[in-house]
């Protein structure tokens, strides 16, 4: 499987999350609220398309330049290369990008995105992080 990543600033970690038994548990008889839909505000979503059409146009200027200082240096040209080298065919081709949600994580705000290509291959869940309005992480896998 070809997996692309790029390491960003700064690696967030989850802790297991652990189910408890209880006893005496009683039912709940209020209606459950609806999850909100999948709504991505605008700013982030022009994020996202800038960094995807960097990618296409092999733009590492264009790239980095909504980052944090981590995600800057930690970003070389080298791996930028080699990530447009294996997805810039495949995006010239067409794609859609499905925005799958958002999660809090150790203070960044982390937007999904299912990238469906027309090439028929694998998708790729494409994950950006970001905090006090930089790009700290965008990943592809």
């Amino acid at each position: 499987m070809n997996k692309i990543g790029l390491l960003i600033a700064g690696f967030i970690t989850i802790s297991p999350l652990t189910l408890g038994v209880a006893k005496n548990v009683q039912a709940v008889t209020e209606p459950v609220k609806k999850a909100q839909s999948s709504h991505v505000e605008q700013q982030v979503q022009r994020t996202f398309t800038n960094l995807i059409n960097a990618i296409e146009q092999n733009n590492y200027t264009q790239f980095i330049s909504q980052g944090n200082a981590a995600f800057k240096e930690g970003i070389t040209k080298q791996i930028f290369a080699q990530v447009h080298g294996q997805l810039a065919p495949r995006i010239k081709k067409g794609y859609s990008a499905v925005f799958l949600g958002k999660l809090n994580q150790q203070g960044y705000q982390v937007y999904l995105w299912k990238l469906i290509f027309k090439d028929g291959n694998d998708d790729v869940l494409a994950r950006l992080s970001i905090k006090d309005g930089k790009v700290g992480g965008f990943w592809l896998n």
